[in-house]
């Protein structure tokens, strides 16, 4: 909410998205939905203050309300919604793409080996490289199981892509109020100039009215 006031974008995203954000409340307290957007899905996020549409939701670990919010990454330390699903979706299948070519030559390589040479070679090499070759070969079997998870988190997501949910609404049985799919669904617009300026005073204000902007507390000190 902070961010929509101080940047001034509010009657760019009402224009976008089709409503209100704010919900016309101007003390950020929650406002009366209009029963037509209740029933389309439409929730007040008492964190960000704002009326958000069907299948977003906040994420906690973000602090921000995300359209069609699907899950919260923490291998690429992002959420995963509306405008990047694609994206996820294709970086977990060239991991599997990836990992279904390394299983071929770690078999290979150990069908390969020769029992008695590879023991009379063993018995041979130095501590240190005996410990790096068994290490290869624990590496070797990691390998394999990671691609073994790998696979079935692409299944899982072409599960969710075939019965057009998110992982929040698979796992929390909620139902797809708007039908759209997941993965051919539009992105939509960018509703957030990522490189705007905001005045961290403006924040404060917002947040808190009383509060003293920060440029006047460190002219002043703080007041004991």
């Amino acid at each position: 909410r902070e961010v929509v006031l101080a940047t001034g974008c509010g009657p760019a995203l009402e224009a976008a998205l089709g409503f209100d954000v704010l919900g016309g409340s101007g003390d950020g307290k929650e406002p009366q939905i209009a029963p037509k957007l209740k029933n389309a899905g439409y929730r007040w996020c008492r964190t960000c203050r704002i009326v958000r549409p069907p299948r977003a939701s906040h994420c906690s670990d973000c602090d921000n309300c995300v359209l069609r919010y699907d899950h919260h990454c923490p291998f690429v330390n992002n959420c995963v919604g509306q405008r990047n699903y694609h994206f996820f979706f294709g970086f977990i299948t060239s991991v599997l793409i990836l990992a279904m070519l390394v299983i071929p030559s770690v078999l290979t390589y150990f069908s390969g080996l020769n029992e008695e040479i590879t023991v009379d070679q063993m018995s041979k090499v130095s501590t240190a490289m005996r410990v790096a070759l068994y290490g290869l070969a624990v590496g070797g079997v990691l390998v394999i199981i990671a691609s073994l998870l790998s696979l079935v988190l692409w299944s899982y997501h072409v599960f969710l892509i075939t019965t057009s949910k998110t992982t929040k609404e698979f796992q929390k049985s909620i139902p797809n109020i708007t039908e759209d799919p997941t993965l051919c669904a539009p992105r939509g617009p960018a509703l957030f100039d990522p490189w705007v300026q905001v005045d961290p005073d403006d924040m404060r204000r917002l947040r808190d009215p009383n509060q003293r902007p920060c440029s006047a507390w460190i002219r002043t000190g703080p007041s004991e």
